[in-house]
């Protein structure tokens, strides 16, 4: 029995709820996987280099006034 096979015969054992989500994640991954086939080159590495510079003390923790922000 095939994969195809054993998911129709799974399907037919199911609520319609588990089908509508079923299908619901079937045409998510089919739509993403057209995403992927169809991207762009990669950027290139270093695009923006020059452009800006890390500061000295970008791996510190924030300040509290900053962190209260994300609570």
């Amino acid at each position: 029995m095939t994969t195809r096979e054993k998911l129709i015969q799974e399907i037919s054992h199911v609520p319609e709820e588990l089908v509508e989500e079923l299908f619901d994640f079937l045409l998510f991954t089919q739509t993403r996987r057209q995403q992927n086939k169809t991207l762009k080159e990669p950027r290139p590495y270093a695009l923006c280099a020059g452009e800006f510079t890390v500061p000295q003390n970008f791996d510190e923790p924030l300040p509290e006034e900053i962190l209260k922000d994300f609570e």
